[in-house]
């Protein structure tokens, strides 16, 4: 009688932690695993780098693009341009690779974030780059940029500016 009572009470307390572990049965004694922080990858779903034009008080243009590395355009305009509202555009993937090239060429990594003087109702260009940890690094250059940066500028913008159809419209 005492076999059959204690043989009770340790399979009501726990048998499973007096039986070696290969004669338990499954799912009865359940180890948790252990937590690892893993690194987040870097983002990729995002756009490559963003272009925009602020608008002025008269007839600049104002649009936004999104552009990915694929060639996918996410285009948004807002004031002074022939294709207004959002539309989806493409261009070549190449085309995304060699303007990436020239903003790594150019250190765009080390640019300001900023490049304004005192002058009020300037238009402004915005170029954000995808950096190697995934965040978007964002320069406005509205006047006063070094010439390295206004030429990068003025590269983006000629290409990115015929994709929006604006060849010929005031500046």
């Amino acid at each position: 009688m005492r076999f059959l009572t204690l043989l009770l009470l340790l399979s009501s307390f726990g048998f499973s932690m007096v039986l070696p572990a290969c004669a338990q049965r499954p799912g009865i004694h359940k180890t948790k695993a252990k937590k690892t922080a893993a690194k987040p990858a870097p983002t990729t779903a995002g756009p490559a780098f963003t272009f925009e034009r602020t608008p002025c008080n008269g007839t600049c243009p104002g649009y936004k693009m999104a552009v990915y590395a694929d060639g996918r355009v996410a285009y948004e305009g807002s004031r002074a341009v022939p294709m207004m509202g959002k539309k989806e555009l493409q261009m070549p993937a190449s085309a995304v690779a060699a303007l990436l090239a020239q903003a790594r060429q150019a250190h765009f990594e080390k640019f300001e974030k900023r490049y304004a003087g005192y002058t009020s109702d300037l238009p402004g260009t915005i170029i954000g780059m995808r950096q190697p940890d995934g965040s978007l690094k964002t320069v406005t250059v509205e006047e006063g940029a070094p010439d390295n940066v206004k030429s990068l500028f003025a590269v983006f913008g000629t290409q990115l500016d015929q994709l929006a159809q604006l060849n010929g419209l005031e500046k």
